[in-house]
């Protein structure tokens, strides 16, 4: 062993795998790739429709909410009534 890798504790160990094993573990890790690939596409398959059916439903309610809001004519702008106080300039300074 180097120093390099005592000091980091870091042990590493070389091991030699028979070729069907090696083809074994292949096809494995090949096995749960495909299957997750499989998953996903099945969960796409379930989702995307339901989110577009969804998102379809959200735009007809709101749509139709706007549609029903209280209808208002309003003949002019609309006015604040209140009182108000002119303060001169040398007011403001004391």
């Amino acid at each position: 062993m180097d120093g390099a890798s005592r000091r980091s504790g870091i042990e590493m160990r070389m091991i030699r795998l028979q070729p069907w094993k090696l083809w074994l573990l292949m096809a494995v890790g090949a096995g749960i790739a495909l299957a997750l690939t499989v998953a996903v596409a099945g969960l796409f398959l379930i989702l995307v429709p339901v989110v577009l059916i969804g998102g379809f439903i959200a735009n007809l309610v709101l749509r139709s909410s706007v549609r029903a809001g209280p209808n208002v004519s309003k003949v002019g702008p609309e006015v604040i009534e209140g009182q108000y106080q002119v303060i001169e300039a040398d007011l403001r300074r004391r």
